[in-house]
């Protein structure tokens, strides 16, 4: 409860921090009523299913008109949109320019990881083959090479969880000290530009942390304005870096204490191979720390699978 009223406080937005603390503490509400109700696989699998067809059935429909459907999909959180619109997440494949389909979330990426666990459940549940093809085809159609990285070596050939932890998480730090080449594509660039005041932003409150939620507004004072556009800015996408920001080294300390402690149940293979996928796919984008739905699926996720 201090660090949580000392992040927030000495954050550079306590009103802003204050809020995404009251969030954080929903999930948990969340995911602890999962668990002290003992849900089970049998009984979210059929409406999981079911969702994610409506789901993918969108973003198919989306892919093949290259705009959004509307009607009552509107009301149900799809975002509006067409190729006309500047911002939207692109592909060019054989000399054809076609907009990724994000369904009703914010971004394909974030559809991505959330249909990643998705399959990963089903495909340690052992759920008809059908299925887990279903959720596959979607997570094809989203066109993320991190996620699609994350399932080819997590899912498909098996690797070792803890090797690949580590490997990613060295990845992640080691992108601070990668260099901003303007030769490089727009969205290379421009992710790699967001890490450039990094270290600025952590010499800033290196123990406490700018708050949770802070990366966004503390980049006002390390970026030039050219930049500080609605298009551009977004939060850092590198998953550890951002929460190290946000938690400072107070935040690193208790995360460590508070993984020791539940050390046995997280050791896990089930539980150790979710955590792989998301630090894989967390080490080229933050959406598991800034985006509900995939909060959401993923506390979904360790509440079945501990």
């Amino acid at each position: 409860m201090a660090f949580i009223l000392l992040n927030s406080v000495f954050g550079i937005s306590p009103a802003n921090s204050i809020f995404w603390w009251l969030r954080l503490l929903i999930y948990l509400l969340f995911f602890l009523t999962l668990r002290l109700r003992k849900v089970t696989w049998s009984q979210i699998k059929t409406s999981l299913l079911i969702s994610t067809i409506l789901m993918i059935l969108l973003q198919a429909l989306e892919t093949a008109g290259q705009s959004s459907v509307g009607g009552l999909f509107y009301w149900l959180g799809e975002r509006t949109f067409s190729t006309s619109i500047p911002g939207l997440a692109h592909l060019s494949f054989f000399g054809y320019d076609f907009v990724r389909a994000p369904a009703t979330f914010s971004h394909p990426n974030s559809l991505a990881g959330f249909l990643l666990v998705v399959y990963y459940l089903f495909h340690i549940k052992k759920s008809p083959l059908w299925q887990r093809l279903v959720v596959f085809l979607g997570l094809i159609l989203t066109f993320s090479k991190a996620a699609l990285l994350a399932f080819v070596l997590v899912i498909s050939f098996h690797l070792g969880s803890l090797a690949l932890i580590g490997c990613f998480l060295l990845i992640s730090v080691f992108q601070i000290f990668l260099p901003n080449l303007p030769g490089l594509f727009p969205f290379v660039s421009d992710r790699l530009f967001l890490l450039s005041p990094v270290k600025d932003i952590f010499s800033s409150s290196p123990l406490l942390g700018v708050g949770l939620g802070g990366f966004i507004p503390s980049l006002v004072g390390h970026l030039p304005g050219s930049f500080l556009l609605p298009a551009k800015i977004q939060p850092v996408h590198n998953l550890p870096l951002l929460i190290f920001l946000e938690t400072g080294l107070t935040g690193l300390t208790l995360l460590i204490v508070l993984v020791r402690k539940n050390l046995k149940k997280i050791v896990k293979p089930e539980l150790l191979a979710l955590l792989a996928i998301v630090i894989i796919t967390g080490a080229f984008d933050h959406y598991w720390w800034t985006l509900p739905q995939n909060k959401l699926i993923l506390l979904l996720a360790v509440a079945i699978l501990l």
